[in-house]
């Protein structure tokens, strides 16, 4: 009669996409609003035309693209979906652009109501210049800032600064100063330089957008769209870890296969908008200037071009009660970290699955349709010598209904390849005379929760202190034999289901 010894060796036992429900524990400020911009010099840039970015992180997920009739200058804004008494960045008619993040390295701020987006609102309404925004400083000041800010700003006339302010008090730096910024390039994340030393939140955001950044000034291909689709997206944390190329085939800490944490990255869970504005040249009309914004979670959406001069917003960006696109992008965050307790962090399968699918193989051709279309109507209106107000307004209508059309119906027949569920509850018994047996429950489910019935199941083994694997062998069922004694206490078998 057979009999199943049961290996009790130091061997690990491990499932492919292994998942086991757990909490993740946010970061500290995990919810504040933290958001990572920058402002760079017409210089610096391929065209020669200055631009600033920022991504919007913040928890408050239904973001709008709004367009303000105000005196003396109108402008478009990124909002907060419903509220209009503050802006969070837009550029007016006069091509007086501005953004902001909080400053976080200080105590020094005066009771009330946050007042940055006021602010922001305030200058799109009156400010021309830098000069004139930092008047604005000047007399705000005064009564005291309730929430210190960084506010990035350029203008039509080639200025471009930075202003780190505190309660009573701010300190200016120019994109042309070639001590502070010696490529024409100033990022921030939420601590300000002047601020303490101490309690500097988002220092490797602000570390790794400065180099993408002026990587690309060094190699003269900085452009909107490399911001957009190059920096906006990143997800590194760390020096140590890169998830790239994805899907991230590896397994971070307790995390499953392909999972990554985003706490810590440029993008992440709260980044719900983004802008990049493409200001002017000196000779050209301002009312050129070009708001690329993301009106939806940014790594799941793409920008739309959205000039002053229209005079109005599409419905997509600008819902009854919230945005359509944005709702979209929400959608598809809500598939790409689809188990609760995973706070904040993505499956980047659901980005590119490794199988030709993924949001990132849908969106970033439409990315570059957008651009593409985009780019050849401003150098047609370049060369004009000024904008036109109606087929600005087309375009930016035909291109929101375009990304809202491609994204309501993404995933559709081979758009995303989602994995089967971990294998669970795999055991491993020696049988005398037959070999190594492996048994494992049945998966039922793929990593989204539908039902799945596999084609089969993969084993494999790895060597724990070599990437080294083989490939045992397939099956139908769910029992597999290794035909010879585990002499390695080290090895670590792997199963994995098949998707039909």
């Amino acid at each position: 009669m057979r009999t199943e010894t049961p290996i009790i060796l130091s061997m690990f036992l491990w499932a492919a996409v292994m998942f086991t429900p757990q909490h993740v524990d946010p970061l500290p400020g995990d919810d504040r609003g933290e958001c990572t911009t920058a402002v760079i010099r017409g210089s610096a840039t391929a065209n020669g035309r200055p631009l600033l970015w920022k991504n919007r992180d913040v928890s408050y997920p239904d973001q709008e693209i709004v367009h303000f009739r105000a005196t003396p200058y109108s402008f478009v804004s990124i909002i907060t979906a419903g509220d209009t008494t503050q802006a969070w960045g837009g550029v007016n008619e006069t091509g007086f652009a501005i953004e902001d993040a909080t400053n976080l390295n200080t105590s020094d701020q005066v009771a009330g109501p946050d007042d940055d987006g006021i602010i922001i609102k305030l200058a799109l309404t009156r400010c021309r210049t830098v000069a004139d925004f930092q008047t604005i400083l000047d007399s705000t000041q005064v009564p005291g800032h309730t929430q210190p800010a960084i506010f990035g700003v350029i203008d039509s006339a080639g200025g471009a600064a930075i202003f780190e302010t505190f309660a009573h008090s701010y300190v200016r730096y120019n994109a042309s100063d070639s001590a502070a910024a010696p490529l024409g390039v100033l990022v921030r994340s939420n601590y300000s330089y002047a601020g303490s030393a101490t309690g500097r939140v988002g220092v490797y955001r602000h570390d790794r957008a400065k180099l993408l950044i002026e990587n690309a000034v060094q190699g003269d291909t900085l452009t909107a769209k490399y911001l957009c689709r190059t920096v906006a997206r990143d997800l590194r944390t760390t020096n140590s870890f890169d998830p790239y190329p994805l899907p991230y085939e590896g397994q971070q800490g307790g995390l499953p296969r392909g999972w990554i944490s985003t706490a810590g990255a440029i993008c992440r869970r709260l980044s719900v908008s983004g802008l990049v504005i493409e200001g002017v040249l000196t000779t050209e009309s301002a009312r050129l200037s070009t708001m690329w914004a993301f009106p939806m979670a940014v790594q799941y959406g793409v920008p739309v071009p959205f000039w002053e001069i229209s005079g109005v917003t599409p419905v997509q960006v600008n819902g009854d009660s919230v945005a359509p696109l944005c709702s979209e992008g929400l959608r598809i965050r809500t598939m790409a970290q689809h188990f609760a307790g995973f706070r904040d962090t993505l499956d980047t399968y659901i980005l590119v699955d490794g199988r030709g699918g993924g949001v990132h193989l849908t969106t970033f051709p439409l990315e570059d349709r957008i651009f593409a279309r985009g780019d050849s109507a401003l150098a047609v209106w370049r060369a004009a010598g000024q904008p036109d107000s109606a087929a600005m307004t087309t375009m930016t209508f035909a291109l929101a209904h375009m990304a809202y059309d491609t994204m309501r119906l993404w995933p559709g027949p081979g758009d995303l390849y989602v994995p089967p569920r971990a294998v669970q509850n795999l055991t491993l018994y020696w049988v005398p005379g037959l070999g190594l047996r492996l048994r494992w429950s049945p998966v039922t489910q793929d990593t989204l929760g539908a039902q799945i019935t596999p084609a089969g199941y993969t084993i494999w083994r790895y060597r724990r202190w070599s990437s080294a694997r083989d490939s045992l062998g397939f099956t139908s069922g769910r029992m597999f034999v290794v035909p010879e004694y585990p002499g390695d206490s080290t090895a670590i078998y792997e199963v994995r289901a098949i998707r039909e």
